[in-house]
């Protein structure tokens, strides 16, 4: 079973050009990359491509109610 982790990633709203960073739960980066897209925009009041997804810049793992940095997670 795969564990479940929080994946951090920059984003551009590419018409204003603010940049943010949002969080998803999910299996993989790849899987979180693919469902933030479509969240940030919603949150943005935009099209998805208007959303650039940047770097992934941190992996978390819950423990207890916290969230640690997972310096070892692989995905």
């Amino acid at each position: 079973m795969m564990e479940l982790l929080r994946y951090t990633y920059v984003y551009s709203v590419l018409s204003t050009g603010e940049t943010s960073e949002f969080s998803q739960m999910a299996t993989s980066k790849e899987e979180a990359a693919e469902l933030i897209v479509p969240r940030v925009a919603d949150l943005e009041f935009t099209d998805e491509a208007d959303i650039k997804l940047g770097d992934l810049i941190s992996i978390d793992k819950k423990i207890g109610d916290n969230y640690i940095a997972c310096e070892g997670c692989a995905s």
